[in-house]
């Protein structure tokens, strides 16, 4: 039987090969689609949208199949899902390809996050659950760095784009080979319906994390149209931002998470990601005011990683505390749609509500992650442990 250590090095390995495979394809989709193929952009985006509200929907049932089935088959499947996705964009060229493709690779790819997540929890011991969640969460962020570097040198040498998508496709076949030895043969126990949604202090959880998480599009949006709208920085100082929050996360999310080890270092983890939250809002709200923009966007990029990975951390060991053992599958597929939701609703609400309130704005933002973060906390109050089944659903319970 593949011990914990080998499976969750496999895992990490396949992580960092798809990662760079998507660091690439994030690179350079944008702009094959909307010059080569000539899509307009609002339709490039809307497809990007539209994957991920579809992967929303499908990520909890992926995570019954994967009680049922077994991770490893199950891991497989989802991995040919995303292998499809990225053949048809390699073939793309009408809109009805292009949206399809895009769903298929984020159902792929939301799948494949929940699946990975539910190996941890099912062969690692609960002790060092979070430490190999960030594990992974390391090798994400080593791949998608190393990806991003492809991709830009892929269009600085004006390559097709296809090849990168065919690339990113043959990663994703031999990390299959990775899954198929990396999670149990079978499912530990069979189960009908929807436990997990039916569990509402489970549900808010996830909520609740979504939140927290709005630290990605802040990066990946916000900050960008804030720093070319409302600051005196230069255009590229975001990508510098970005590029920091990057290395620092590979830097500080395994040693920071080797702290979470029980309820109470898991309370102190999201309050201390708490009050970096409103911290980094703060400096980022500052922008516009400042005669060294570049410098403050840096000190912000400093902070909200630190917040990033606290508050991660202490969300993760609720994540796997919280979900009854036999069907972590559905339970921590229904954690990962947090990273969708906050993805989809981040630009929603925080593009408006900084471009319009501005340095009031981000407060607000920072106090809403704020409150999110302490209200995760207060769900990691140690008490007497208890044996929590899928069907209780009435009170949301402390755990040990």
């Amino acid at each position: 039987m593949t011990s914990a250590r080998t499976a969750i090095r496999r895992l990490a390995t396949a992580q960092t090969l798809t990662s760079a495979g998507d660091g690439a394809v994030l690179a350079v989709s944008a702009v094959h689609f909307t010059t080569r193929v000539g899509l307009p952009a609002g339709i490039v985006a809307l497809g990007l949208s539209l994957g991920a509200a579809t992967s929303l929907t499908t990520t909890v049932p992926f995570g019954t199949l994967l009680d049922r089935i077994g991770a490893r088959r199950a891991l497989a499947a989802a991995t040919v899902a995303a292998v499809a996705g990225l053949l048809l964009f390699a073939v793309a060229h009408t809109v009805p390809l292009y949206i399809a493709a895009c769903a298929l690779f984020a159902c792929g790819q939301s799948a494949l996050a929940a699946g990975r997540q539910a190996v941890v929890a099912t062969v690692v011991a609960p002790e060092g659950r979070v430490r190999a969640r960030a594990l992974l969460h390391t090798a994400v962020n080593i791949g998608i760095g190393a990806g991003s570097g492809i991709g830009a040198l892929v269009l600085a040498a004006g390559t097709n784009a296809v090849t990168v998508f065919v690339v990113d496709a043959g990663l994703f076949v031999f990390a299959t080979a990775l899954y198929l030895h990396a999670g149990p043969d079978a499912p530990t126990e069979r189960q009908t319906g929807w436990p997990a949604l039916r569990d509402r202090c489970y549900v808010t959880l996830t909520l609740l994390a979504a939140i927290t998480q709005l630290t990605m599009p802040i990066l990946s949006v916000t900050l960008p149209l804030w720093i070319v709208m409302r600051s005196s920085a230069p255009q590229w100082t975001s990508a510098v931002v970005l590029l920091a929050n990057t290395v620092l996360v590979v830097l500080l999310q395994l040693p920071i998470s080797r702290q979470v080890r029980d309820a109470r270092t898991a309370r102190r983890s999201l309050a201390v990601g708490g009050i970096f939250l409103i911290a980094a809002c703060s400096v980022f709200g500052s922008l516009g005011a400042s005669t060294h923009p570049v410098v403050l966007a840096l000190v912000g990029a400093l902070l909200l990683t630190v917040a990033e990975t606290t508050a991660s951390a202490g969300a993760w060991h609720l994540a796997f505390s919280l979900a009854p053992e036999g069907h972590q599958g559905q339970y921590q597929a229904l954690f990962a749609t947090s990273t969708a939701l906050a993805r989809i609703t981040g630009p929603i609400v925080l593009v408006p509500l900084v471009l319009t309130f501005g340095f009031l704005g981000w407060t607000l933002a920072g106090l809403g992650m704020l409150a999110a973060a302490a209200a995760l906390a207060a769900m990691a109050v140690p008490r007497r442990k208890s044996r929590r089944k899928p069907q209780r659903k009435a009170d949301c319970p402390v755990i040990a």
